[in-house]
C-alpha cells in the first residue's frame, strides 16, 4: 500500500536550550511523524553555515547512540525512523551542534512517543458470508520500512492498534454498528450479524494507538454491499430446480427406455424366409392313421391323387406332381422334392427323402 505524502503531519516545534557559548546561537528542533516514521529537524538561525550536527536516539533503558547516517552533517534534517523499533518504551532524540572538532554542544533531548503519531487511513473490504457481513481491515505501510521479505511491512507488524468498524445503512445512517478491538494480527477481520435484507451497507474504519482513543488515523474509505432479499431467493431456488430437472430428464428417458430396447421388435426379429410354394404339401403321416381298406389310387394323365379317411378324423390331402417311371424296374413312381411315391406291383411305398424312413401300402387290386 502506497504511503500518502505528509499533509496531515502533526509538527511539534520545541525550542531547544540557548546554546552556551561565544555564538550565542539558537537551535529550533522540530519532529514529523507520519506511520511510524520520525524525521527530526532543526534551525539555528545564527549558525554559521559551516556549522556540522550529530543526532542521537536512545530508548528507554539503553544509553545513547548516534544514528550512523547522521553524524558531522551539514544538513537540517535526520530521519531516525529505523533508530526506533519498540514503541511501547520511552524513545528519545536529541542534536549536537558541533563548535569546534572538539567540542558539541547538545540540545536539550525531545522525547518520540505517541503524542507525535500520525498514521494514513486503513483501507477496507467487505463481504458477504451466509447472513453475516465480514470486514477486513489493512493498515497502512510503515514509512521508511521494509519487512523482511523486502516488501511493504504493515504499522500493524510493530504496533498492536485499537480497530474501530463501523457498519451504516447507506440509506439511512442513523441505522448502524460499530465494534472496536485490539488487533494483534497484521490483518484485522470482524464480523457483522443482523442486517436487514434487501439493503446497501457500508463499512467504514480507522485505528489509533495506543489506547482507542489517542493517535487516531482518519476514517478509511466507505466500501458497501448489498444484503441478499428474502423475495430475491425465489427466483434462484425455481433456476436451481429447473435446471436439476433439464438433467435428470434425459437420465430418466435413457433408463425407462433401456428396457424396451432390449426385447426384441416385430423389425429386430430375423425374419423367417417364406417357405417356397410345394406343389404338394403332405400331412406328416405319424400324425395321421391310415387304413390301406381306405386308400385309393386314381391316374389321371400326368398326375396322381391320394385321398385318405380315417373313422376317429376325416381328413383329405391331396398332391400333385409330374409322374415318373423308372425304365429299369418299370415301377411308376411321383416325386415331389421332400417326399417320392413309388408304385409297385401291389403296393405303393412312400419316402421322406430328408429322414429316409419309409412308408409302405399294399393296395388290392
Amino acid at each position: 500500500m502506497e504511503t500518502p505524502g505528509v499533509t496531515t503531519v502533526g509538527l511539534c516545534v520545541v525550542v531547544a536550550l540557548l546554546i552556551t557559548g561565544s555564538t550565542g546561537s539558537v537551535c529550533y528542533t522540530a519532529v514529523e511523524s507520519l506511520d511510524l516514521g520520525c524525521l527530526l529537524q532543526w534551525d539555528c538561525p545564527h549558525a554559521s553555515p559551516n556549522t556540522t550536527y550529530t543526532v542521537q536516539t536512545k530508548t528507554q533503558g539503553d544509553p545513547w547512540q548516534d544514528v550512523p547516517w547522521c553524524v558531522w552533517v551539514s544538513s537540517h534534517s535526520c530521519d531516525v525512523s529505523h533508530a526506533f523499533s519498540n514503541f511501547e518504551l520511552y524513545n528519545m532524540v536529541r542534536l549536537g551542534v558541533h563548535l569546534s572538532p572538539i567540542s558539541t554542544v547538545w540540545m536539550k533531548p525531545r522525547k518520540f512517543d505517541y503524542s507525535d503519531f500520525t498514521f494514513s487511513p486503513p483501507s477496507v473490504s467487505a463481504s458477504l458470508k451466509d447472513d453475516q457481513l465480514l470486514v477486513k481491515v489493512q493498515f497502512p505501510c510503515a514509512a521508511n520500512r521494509r519487512c523482511s521479505l523486502g516488501g511493504c511491512c504493515p504499522v500493524s507488524e510493530l504496533i498492536d492498534p485499537w480497530t474501530t468498524v463501523t457498519v451504516y445503512n447507506k440509506l439511512n445512517q442513523s441505522e448502524y454498528q460499530s465494534r472496536t478491538v485490539w488487533t494483534q494480527e497484521v490483518v484485522s477481520h470482524v464480523e457483522f450479524s443482523g442486517l436487514a435484507p434487501g439493503q446497501n451497507y457500508c463499512a467504514v474504519a480507522n485505528f489509533s494507538f495506543p489506547t482507542f482513543s489517542m493517535a487516531a488515523s482518519p476514517k478509511s474509505a466507505p466500501q458497501c454491499v448489498e444484503t441478499v432479499s428474502k423475495s430475491g431467493l425465489l427466483p434462484a431456488l425455481f433456476l436451481g430446480i429447473g435446471l436439476t430437472s433439464l438433467l435428470l430428464f434425459p437420465l430418466l428417458t435413457v433408463f425407462l427406455r433401456r428396457p424396451s430396447e432390449t426385447e426384441p421388435t416385430a423389425e429386430s426379429q430375423p425374419k423367417i424366409p417364406a417357405p417356397v410354394h410345394d406343389p404338394v404339401s403332405l400331412r406328416p403321416l405319424a400324425s395321421v392313421p391310415i387304413d390301406p381298406c381306405d386308400i385309393h389310387l386314381e391316374f389321371a394323365d400326368d398326375q396322381i391323387s391320394i385321398e385318405s379317411s380315417s373313422n376317429q378324423d376325416q381328413t383329405s390331402t391331396q398332391t400333385s406332381g409330374p409322374l415318373h417311371q423308372d425304365p429299369s424296374s418299370g415301377a411308376a413312381y411321383w416325386d415331389s422334392g421332400g417326399m417320392k411315391l413309388e408304385q409297385g406291383p401291389d403296393k405303393w411305398r412312400l419316402t421322406d427323402l430328408k429322414t429316409e424312413s419309409q412308408i409302405t401300402v399294399s393296395v388290392a387290386l
